[in-house]
């Protein structure tokens, strides 16, 4: 079920701007059950195929590179400074997680729930992160180099974050759903380092680019209406057919060598520094 509803989200057209977002109720705060890493094994064991429910326990700072998390419910549970390079945790509800400083890369994340997750300042170099739900999750500084995503980013905080060569591009192929796509409406990018990056299709509707680097970043077919790109480095950036309606460049460094400006849609539209 999870999986499902990540492809529908990323199938499903951009709300519409303004469109009230109703808060879920929150249960009640528990204490969280401190586990070694014994017992964690022995929990993930128990389940033997089933769904490990790890919810609110604190697992921080444990060496858990590698290990099989297929499935498991980790809803609020502690994962600070966790070492998980290379684990698996597909399809696993992450929503209120903590994971500061985790590093998690090469991990696989693929058909994970982070809604509302704390990954600020983990390492997510080289990870897949395909069908994923990340709305509202806290990504300030974090390394997302180099990954794989395909993901429902919808008002997540990515300020300072690295997304360097990282590819969010659609890929229309073996899609029977329709073509899947990074979605980062709302979501704030301030600063962050897309160097390069793979954003063919992305859309970044009413996003906030301010200061960001996207020299050499692939944005052709990219939803930008008013996104804010104000101080923005564009150099070389490819923006064929994307659309730049209300897109504000002002102060942005390199627009005269956007690619494929010409072919862009809404290029009219668009505000730039006055010649």
């Amino acid at each position: 079920m999870t999986l499902l509803l990540a492809v529908a989200l990323l199938v499903a057209p951009a709300p519409v701007a303004g469109a009230e977002v109703v808060a879920q109720p929150q249960a009640a705060d528990t204490p969280a059950v401190r586990l070694d890493l014994p017992q964690l094994k022995a929990r993930l064991a128990k389940a033997a195929g089933g769904v490990p429910d790890l919810s609110n326990t604190d697992l921080s700072g444990l060496d858990l590179a590698g290990l099989d998390f297929k499935a498991a419910n980790l809803t609020k549970a502690r994962l600070a400074d966790a070492r998980m390079a290379g684990a698996n945790l597909f399809s696993c509800d992450l929503t209120d997680a903590v994971l500061t400083g985790a590093d998690l890369s090469h991990a696989n994340l693929d058909g994970t729930v982070l809604r509302r997750a704390h990954l600020d300042r983990a390492n997510l170099q080289g990870a897949s992160l395909f069908a994923t739900i990340i709305e509202a999750a806290d990504l300030r500084g974090a390394d997302l180099s180099g990954a794989r995503i395909i993901g429902y980013l919808r008002s997540a905080n990515l300020s300072g974050a690295k997304l360097r060569d990282a590819n969010a591009g659609a890929d229309p192929g073996n899609q029977s759903m329709g073509v899947m796509r990074a979605t980062f409406v709302g979501a704030d990018l301030t600063g962050a380092d897309l160097t390069g990056a793979n954003l063919f299709k992305a859309d970044f509707s009413h996003a906030t680019l301010a200061s960001a680097k996207l020299a050499n970043a692939d944005l052709r077919n990219a939803e930008l209406v008013q996104a804010d790109l104000t101080k923005a480095d564009v150099t070389g950036a490819k923006v064929s057919k994307a659309n730049l309606d209300e897109a504000d460049f002002s102060g942005a460094t390199g627009v005269a060598r956007l690619v494929g400006l010409g072919e862009a849609r809404n290029r009219d539209k668009a505000i730039f520094d006055a010649n």
